[in-house]
């Protein structure tokens, strides 16, 4: 749905770390954590599909240790980024390092938004 739709999903290896200890702690199978996902993903999933432009058109969704919570409560859902090149200020921001994965999808956008960052502050 994420790719139809031309928006990012971008996993920070830390919430990754947490599904993981979730999915252990419940001695879940693979329905187990395709629910445990659809519930951090379900309000992304609903706004995707909504056709918009510029500013409010959907870049990505960011699922991070936030949004999973921890072992024993839940987390706040997945991050909509809307505007172009959001994924990619989102980063900057957070200061999250890339997995090579990440900086094939987001080539020049990493570039492009530093340097918007840096026209702003001046």
């Amino acid at each position: 749905m994420f790719s139809l739709n031309n928006v990012k999903l971008h996993f920070t290896d830390g919430a990754l770390r947490i599904v993981a200890k979730k999915a252990i702690v419940k001695n879940t199978g693979a329905r187990g954590l395709r629910a445990l996902l659809e519930t951090i993903l379900l309000e992304a999933m609903y706004e995707i599909p909504d056709e918009k432009a510029g500013n409010e058109r959907v870049d990505a969704v960011v699922v991070d240790e936030e949004a999973i919570g921890s072992v024993d409560r839940p987390g706040c859902g997945a991050k909509i980024l809307r505007g172009d090149g959001a994924l990619a200020q989102y980063i900057i921001r957070n200061n999250i390092p890339n997995s090579p994965e990440t900086n094939e999808a987001l080539a020049g956008e990493l570039e492009d938004a530093y340097m918007l960052s840096r026209i702003v502050s001046l």
